[in-house]
C-alpha cells in the first residue's frame, strides 16, 4: 500500500517539573501503564516488562556497583537490551525496543515528566522520525496520519504492529536526510493489506492460515482475526531475563492458557530455541566463535536434559488438563498441541525427544520438526518417518543454504529466500512430507511476504504461518 502527504517531523514530548527517585518514577510509570494496558496488548506487554523482577534487579545491581540512580537506570537498560539485541531472531531482537521504551519512561519520570500530551498532527500527514517508541504511539491520532517513516527500527517492532493495526503504512530503516517539515513524501508498505491478500490466496487453495506468536495477547489477536491456529509459539520469553529456569508448573500454566485461547485450534509450541546466539542468563552457555553452527536449539536442550524434560513434562501436563476440560478438542483424532523441535540435523535427535515423552503422548500431542538446516533437507524422507509434521524456518534455512549471514550487509545480495537453491530445498521438504503422509508448513518471515505467497502454495506447503494476520 502506498500513501503520501506532507511531512510532520516528530518531536518527543518535553519533560519538566520536580525530579523523582527511581522508586517514585517506577510507581508513576506503573500507574500509567496499568491504565494504558486496558485493551492494548502492547502496553500490557510493557507492564509485564516493568513488573518483571529482572528490571528492578538490574537497576539494583548497578546501584550496588556505586552508580547514581539516573546512571544506574541507563546502565541497566543497556545491559538488558544488549541481551535481546544479541539474539538471532528478528521478533525477539525487536523486543529490545520495548525494554528501551519502558526504561525511557522511567528515566523521563525521574526527570519530572508525566503522561505525554497528544501531538498536534495536521490531517493526512506523514510522520517522519529518527525512531518511534511504542509509548510515542499513545500521542498519535492515527485517523490524521497517512503514513510513517523512521530512520531506525525493525519491521517486527511493536510500532510497526500498532501502525499496521490502524491500516497505516510504515517504513523503517530508511534515510530521512533532506526531508523537511511540510515537504511531500511517499510511503510504500507492502505489509499493509498484504496479510489480507495472503489470507485470500491461502483460503482459495484450501490451505491452513496460521500466525506466529510470542505472547498470550498475540494469540488472542490471531484468534480474533480468524487464524486457523498458531504455527509458531515462541517459548523463549519465559526463560529470558531470569536468574533461574522457569518451573514445570510455571510452564504448564502458560502452555495451558495458550491452548485455551486457541479454542481447540492447533498450537505449535516450539521447544526452547536458545544457544550462543540467544543467550539465557539462567543457563551458562560458553561463548562460541560461530554460534550459528554451535550449541543451539535441540543441541542445547539435549546437552541439558533436565531443561528439555521439564519443558516436555509441562507441555504434556497442559495437554492432559486441556483434555480433561475439553475432551471434544481431541475427538477428531488430531490433538491441538503440536511440539516443534528447532534446529534438527539428525534422526537421532528426534528419536531422543520421542523417548523422553510418556506413553500416552500420542493421544495428547503431535511431535514435528522445524526444517532449517541443509542436513534436515537432505534427510527429509528419513525424518518424515519419525515426525508428525514439518515446518520450514525460512530465515535460517536461507542463511545456511546460501552460506550468507542474514545480518551481514556485505552478503545481503546472497540472502535471497526465493533463490532457486532455497526453493528447490523447500520442494524437497514438501515432497518428502507428502510422500510420508504428513503436513508441511512454513513459519519463517517469507510466509508473510505477499509476493511469495503464490510461490509457496505452488511449492506444496499445506499451511503458511504469518507474522500477523
Amino acid at each position: 500500500m502506498k500513501a503520501s502527504g506532507p511531512a510532520f517531523l516528530w518531536k518527543r514530548a518535553a519533560s519538566g517539573g520536580l525530579s523523582r527517585s527511581f522508586s517514585e518514577a517506577f510507581a508513576l510509570v506503573q500507574g500509567e501503564l496499568a491504565s494504558a494496558a486496558e485493551g492494548n496488548e502492547v502496553f500490557a506487554a510493557h507492564l509485564e516488562i516493568l513488573e518483571d523482577p529482572m528490571l528492578s534487579e538490574s537497576v539494583g545491581e548497578q546501584l550496588a556497583a556505586g552508580l547514581p540512580e539516573k546512571e544506574a537506570v541507563s546502565a541497566a537498560c543497556a545491559s538488558v537490551c544488549s541481551m535481546f539485541e544479541a539474539i538471532d531472531d528478528e521478533y525477539l531482537k525487536a523486543r529490545a525496543d520495548d525494554v528501551r521504551d519502558v526504561f525511557g519512561r522511567i528515566a523521563a519520570a525521574m526527570e519530572g515528566g508525566d503522561a505525554q500530551a497528544p501531538a498536534e498532527l495536521p490531517q493526512g500527514c506523514v510522520i517522519v522520525a529518527e525512531e518511534l517508541m511504542p509509548s510515542d504511539t499513545a500521542r498519535i491520532d492515527f485517523s490524521r496520519v497517512a503514513g510513517i517513516i523512521c530512520a531506525r527500527g525493525s519491521t517486527t517492532s511493536h510500532v510497526c504492529i500498532i501502525a499496521h493495526s490502524h491500516g497505516v503504512p510504515i517504513r523503517v530503516g530508511v534515510s530521512i536526510d533532506g526531508i523537511s517539515e511540510g515537504s511531500l513524501v511517499e510511503v510504500d508498505d507492502p505489509a499493509v493489506g498484504g496479510s489480507g491478500a495472503i489470507a485470500a490466496l491461502v483460503r482459495k487453495y484450501g490451505r491452513k492460515l496460521y500466525v506466529n506468536a510470542g505472547s498470550i495477547d498475540e494469540i488472542k489477536a490471531a484468534m480474533a482475526a480468524g487464524a486457523d491456529g498458531i504455527g509458531l509459539f515462541r517459548t523463549e520469553f519465559l526463560f529470558m531475563g531470569r536468574s533461574s529456569l522457569p518451573t514445570r508448573e510455571e510452564q504448564k500454566e502458560l502452555y495451558l492458557q495458550a491452548l485455551l485461547e486457541c479454542g481447540g485450534r492447533p498450537l505449535t509450541l516450539r521447544l526452547l530455541d536458545a544457544g550462543g546466539d540467544k543467550p539465557l542468563p539462567c543457563l551458562h552457555i560458553d561463548k562460541e566463535d560461530n554460534p550459528f553452527l554451535g550449541l543451539r536449539g535441540i543441541r542445547l536442550c539435549l546437552r541439558h536434559p533436565e531443561l528439555l524434560q521439564c519443558q516436555l513434562g509441562a507441555a504434556v501436563d497442559a495437554a492432559r488438563v486441556l483434555k480433561g476440560m475439553h475432551p471434544e478438542y481431541f475427538s477428531a483424532g488430531e490433538p491441538p498441541l503440536r511440539l516443534m523441535i528447532p534446529m534438527v540435523s539428525t534422526v537421532e535427535e528426534v528419536l531422543e525427544v520421542r523417548r523422553l515423552l510418556p506413553e500416552d503422548a500420542t493421544e495428547l500431542l503431535r511431535l514435528g520438526i522445524m526444517v532449517e538446516t541443509p542436513a534436515a533437507v537432505l534427510s527429509a524422507r528419513t525424518l518424515a518417518g519419525v515426525s508428525d509434521f514439518f515446518s520450514v524456518g525460512s530465515n535460517d534455512l536461507t542463511q545456511y543454504i546460501m552460506a550468507a549471514d542474514r545480518g551481514n550487509p556485505g552478503v545481503a545480495g546472497l540472502y535471497t529466500p526465493l533463490s532457486e537453491a532455497v526453493l528447490e530445498a523447500m520442494r524437497m521438504v514438501t515432497a518428502a512430507a507428502h510422500s510420508a503422509g504428513i503436513p508441511a508448513g512454513i513459519c519463517g518471515e517469507l510466509a508473510s511476504e505477499p509476493e511469495a505467497a503464490q510461490i509457496l502454495v505452488d511449492t506444496g506447503f499445506d499451511s503458511l504461518s504469518l507474522a500477523k494476520l
